[in-house]
């Protein structure tokens, strides 16, 4: 549940990459110790956006919008954000794919709670 507390991790983080401009990385699984839909995302590339699409399902795409709408978050050059997704826990896992218009770019994803 989303709180005003500082952001707590409560699960590994994981990195999801890809490897070349507008080609979407591998679809990353995501799980927490305990159920928790709020996710601290830090984008490492800096003069690179990333665009992230999450799920319950493996089958996620990532688009990045061109004008027209994309089920993606936008993850800024060398920014973070914690966003609420859905809800993942030690029996429940949440996919994860990402793009960007620019080659080799990674994001680093922990689930978790807080701001």
């Amino acid at each position: 549940m989303a709180n005003n507390i500082a952001f707590q991790p409560m699960g590994n983080c994981v990195v999801a990459t890809a490897a070349s401009a507008n080609t979407q990385g591998n679809v990353v699984s995501i799980t927490a110790v305990s159920p928790v839909n709020q996710y601290y995302v830090f984008n490492p590339n800096k003069d690179n956006p990333v665009f992230v699409a999450y799920g319950l399902t493996a089958n996620i795409t990532a688009t990045i919008p061109d004008g027209n709408s994309a089920a993606v978050v936008a993850i800024p050059p060398y920014g973070s954000k914690v966003f609420t997704g859905p809800q993942v826990s030690n029996t429940q896992t949440v996919y994860v794919r990402i793009i960007s218009p620019h080659n080799n770019a990674e994001l680093y994803i922990t689930p978790g709670e807080g701001l």
